[in-house]
């Protein structure tokens, strides 16, 4: 993507000044429900088109590769044809993004991540992922209820605090411009059975609702497992879409009631035949996240996270949570002009909008830098945020902002480890840094799952976890020679 400084393009840069989006609460929410509610369903589609160059340039673009994007087409046209809104001008987008997620905006725009995409089995998976999305669009779900994008809230939440502005506080959701749905429980029942019943009338098996239902949730637990929090992290399939234990139970159900003797096809060998050689993780393009630690291999900078922090990439920022309400987000900026000083930078340019107590001047890095330490009251309580800004050369500035309700000095200190931790990522380093692909493999002979694993890139910790994941037919071993995996 390329992105303006005063005018001049910078190109390739997955990270962006922060924009002004926003969490909103309870009563925030209903506010929005209210005013969204005066839209006809006339308006969806043109709501859809506004919004849709901003989800494509904020999921990091579209991803193309040759045979997917068709193939996810007619997957989901299909499903499209016999929904209740069969004339909409339907779109599906692959999203460059390694997140586990899908939605829909109002107007029949679906999107699906890269991530997902490895995550499901087979077609019909991935159909019932779509015909989830679609059931949402057919109920006009996203009509009833706008809400925040998965995520990117946080970096709102953040740029909230710091202009302190209650219309920005309301309004958020419709400057940020995204109408991603957060859905009720009432709304995750009706699309999972409208999903049902679309999989059966386009011929796909009705079970694949909740075989895709159990895949969120292997999801779910690995991410649980791999960042020791019980949330999972919380950005994925089921952070916009809210988890109960009897959907599961329900879409089975579902399933059963309308069986039939009709031969329904998983489409197992077609699927991995259009996913092999496809992007797997980050794309080095946008930096890539190797437990704490991020690397940016063409801009040439790396940085770890607070420990115990999960990091997660974007195509606006970089941000970092603990799941106790703590985050973190990282950004780049440019310099009013030339020359200009990392303490006046921080506070008559980047928090011009507050009153900065105080600014310590140092080096990180080598490098120029500036950091101050501040507590604001917000909705009667205390933020406690710290604020760094490191000269990153060529008039760019590297921009690190905590938030904490929490005042422990022992956090304070693993904010202060996490900015300081920012260097110039050595040449031979970033050269070094290759994308990762899938590759489609059978079982063979002489293959153990020793030898499989030695095969695969380093990029969990756990390697067995991650690859059962993806494969959970070798939950219990590897299966017979010559199955695909």
């Amino acid at each position: 993507m390329n992105i303006n400084f005063a005018g001049r393009k910078w190109s390739r840069v997955g990270l962006i000044l922060v924009p002004l989006l926003v969490f909103s609460t309870p009563a925030k929410a209903d506010l929005l429900d209210n005013l969204f509610s005066i839209f006809e369903p006339s308006d969806d589609r043109e709501i859809g088109s506004k919004q849709h160059p901003q989800v494509v340039a904020q999921y990091g673009g579209e991803y193309t590769k040759e045979g997917l994007n068709d193939y996810v087409l007619d997957i989901g046209l299909r499903l499209a044809f016999v929904s209740e809104m069969r004339d909409l001008p339907w779109r599906f987008t692959i999203l460059n993004s390694p997140v586990v997620n899908a939605f829909a905006l109002p107007g029949g725009y679906v999107y699906i991540t890269r991530g997902l995409l490895a995550l499901a089995n087979n077609e019909a998976e991935v159909a019932g992922v779509l015909a989830h999305e679609i059931g949402h669009v057919t109920a006009r779900h996203g009509a009833a209820r706008q809400s925040r994008a998965t995520g990117i809230g946080l970096i709102g939440a953040l740029a909230t605090v710091l202009t302190g502005s209650s219309v920005v506080q309301e309004l958020g959701q419709q400057l940020g411009g995204l109408y991603v749905a957060g859905y009720s429980r009432d709304q995750e029942y009706e699309a999972d059975q409208l999903g049902v019943k679309y999989l059966g009338l386009a011929g796909y098996p009705r079970e694949a609702m909740a075989d895709f239902l159990k895949r969120m949730e292997a999801q779910t637990e690995y991410m649980a497992a791999l960042t020791g929090n019980s949330a999972g992290g919380g950005f994925d399939f089921f952070a916009s879409h809210p988890q109960t234990d009897d959907r599961i139970g329900r879409a089975s159900a579902s399933a059963a009631a309308n069986s039939d003797d009709l031969d329904r096809e998983y489409g197992r060998s077609r699927y991995l035949g259009v996913i092999d050689g496809m992007l797997y993780g980050d794309d080095p393009k946008e930096g890539v996240i190797r437990g704490r630690e991020f690397l940016h291999p063409e801009l040439r900078f790396k940085f770890y996270a607070p420990e115990d922090f999960q990091l997660i990439n974007s195509s606006r920022a970089v941000y970092a949570v603990d799941g106790k309400g703590s985050q973190m987000v990282f950004d780049l900026g440019k310099l009013s002009n030339p020359g200009q000083s990392m303490a006046d930078y921080l506070k008559n340019v980047w928090l011009a909008k507050l009153k900065v107590p105080s600014i310590a001047t140092t080096e990180v890095g080598g490098a120029s830098a500036a950091v101050t330490r501040l507590a604001l009251e917000q909705n009667g309580q205390k933020n406690y945020l710290t604020a760094a800004v490191i000269d990153f050369g060529s008039d760019r500035v590297a921009r690190f902002i905590y938030q904490t309700t929490n005042p422990d000095n022992a956090l304070q200190a693993r904010f202060t480890e996490s900015y300081s931790s920012f260097r110039i990522l050595d040449t031979a380093v970033a050269a070094a840094i290759k994308p990762i692909l899938m590759k489609v493999e059978t079982v063979s002979e002489k293959r153990d799952m020793n030898a499989i694993l030695a095969r695969m890139a380093d990029v969990a910790k756990d390697k067995k976890a991650l690859f059962v994941l993806l494969n959970p037919s070798f939950e219990n071993g590897v299966p017979p020679v010559g199955q695909p995996y």
